[in-house]
Formats: structure tokens, sequence, C-alpha cells
């Protein structure tokens, strides 16, 4: 009796396993409105490949190239096009449930992303799992400190130069880290490097519910 309990169990283990969403699967069904200019066929190539670590280019409908940089089970870097790039990160939720989250980053001229989340079909969830709002305010609060040495007054008269606040995230590719940072606008030299000495990062940790803060 033991033994068939136990084996059931098992079973069951290996058919929650069996049905886990990897990122291939995601990668070949993405809607064009996430990963433009990539067609069927091209899906279709990407659901073939499988072999982490190594890289993928296609040619995308432009006549462009899209390159997988990076393939996981659960993560995938891609770079669109010279200035788009896409991070898909497979988060696990409750025992078999999965929901991903996607990292749209426009490069050029100053790094600026937008963090989304969609079931495994693809339907947007209207969330934030903890995640900060992206609004300029709270992120330029959040995301800057005053160095001890540093007057208040030029901390504020940096801040002000901040402008527009620009905010990126990246997730760390072999763990649940997603890392929020700001754009440092273009201006001399020296303002640049006062301005990073302010800048802080912030990272959240996916705990299988929502990211808290780490």
């Amino acid at each position: 009796m033991k033994k068939t309990i136990f084996v059931i169990a098992s079973l069951f283990i290996y058919m929650a396993a069996a049905a886990k969403v990897r990122i291939t699967n995601v990668l070949s069904t993405i809607p064009e409105h996430i990963a433009p200019y990539i067609d069927k066929d091209r899906k279709e190539e990407i659901g073939k490949f499988s072999n982490e670590n190594d890289s993928l280019e296609i040619k995308n409908s432009l006549n462009g190239t899209t390159r997988i940089r990076t393939i996981s089970d659960d993560f995938a870097l891609v770079e669109l096009s010279k200035s788009a790039l896409l991070q898909i990160k497979l988060l696990s939720s409750g025992d078999t449930a999965q929901i991903i989250c996607v990292v749209r980053t426009i490069k050029s001229p100053v790094a600026e992303s937008e963090v989304k989340f969609y079931s495994t079909d693809w339907n947007e969830i209207d969330r934030d799992y903890g995640l900060p709002r992206l609004d300029a305010a709270a992120m330029l609060s959040a995301l800057t400190v005053r160095p001890d040495t540093m007057a208040v007054a030029r901390f504020d008269e940096l801040q002000r130069y901040i402008e527009p606040v620009i905010v990126n995230a990246s997730f760390d590719e072999k763990g649940e880290v997603i890392t929020f940072g700001l754009g440092v606008p273009f201006t001399t030299k020296e303002m640049v490097r006062d301005i990073k000495a302010i800048i802080k990062k912030k990272s959240f940790k996916w705990d299988g519910e929502i990211f808290r803060e780490c």
C-alpha cells in the first residue's frame, strides 16, 4: 500500500513538472505587439531552439537581425534590434502556476524600460506584484540618495538635472531578482560624475507570490 501511494505521488510530481511551461514555449507563441516583426516561421524556429548558453540569430521581417543572447528553462534575453531589448522571465507562483514577466527596454538615446506581466497564454495581467509603479517623481525619490559629504542644495540641484526621469530595469539572468536604476542625462563629464554619485539601484526578489525589496 505504501509503495502504491509513493508511486502515485511520484507520478503527480512528474506530471506537474512536465506541465511546466519552458521559455522556448513562451518565445514560440509570443504576440507580435510584444516582439514585432517576428513572423510565424521565425517563431517555429525559435521553438526548436533549446540549447542553454547558446545564441540564435534569425532574420526578422524587416530584413534585420533578431538575436537570442541568453536562454534557459525560465529566462531569455532577446535583442529585437540594435535599439530594442526584451528580457522574459518565467516566474513560478504556487505549486504549478506560472506567470511571465517581460522587461522591454529601448536602448537609445538613454535606456528606458517598461515592465509587464502576462499569463502563459499571453493575456496581460493588470498587477504590479509588489514592483514600484514607474512614476517619475516617486522613482526619482526612490533611486537617489544624498551622500553625507554633499550639501543639500547641491543634491537638490543634481536631482533637478535628472529630467526627464528615465528608469531602466534588468533581471538577474540566473535568479529571480529585478533591479531598477536611473538613466543619466547627457551633460558635461563633471555633471555626469556628480549625478552618478547620487543615483542608487533598487532590487526586488520574487518570493513565489510578489516581489519584495532586497
